[in-house]
């Protein structure tokens, strides 16, 4: 069953969203991952055909990038 999370970031620039991305795929290499930095929310969204995405991941992702995120409700 495909999941699909949203997170509501604090991430301005491409380059810093790239570098988080890849980071993601080293830990996750089956997430498809993009970001929305035109968006009001700087918005992850997380794609993972094979199951849950494990948010706590992702928090600890963005934190060591000096981000931080929340799950867009």
């Amino acid at each position: 069953m495909s999941t699909v999370e949203v997170f509501k970031t604090n991430v301005l620039k491409k380059r810093s969203a790239k570098a988080i991305i890849e980071e993601i795929g080293l830990h996750q290499p089956d997430y498809k991952c993009n970001f929305d930095l035109e968006d009001c929310d700087k918005i992850l969204r997380i794609e993972n055909a094979g199951g849950n995405v494990d948010a706590q991941l992702i928090f600890s992702i963005l934190e060591r990038n000096n981000h931080q995120g929340a799950i867009l409700e």
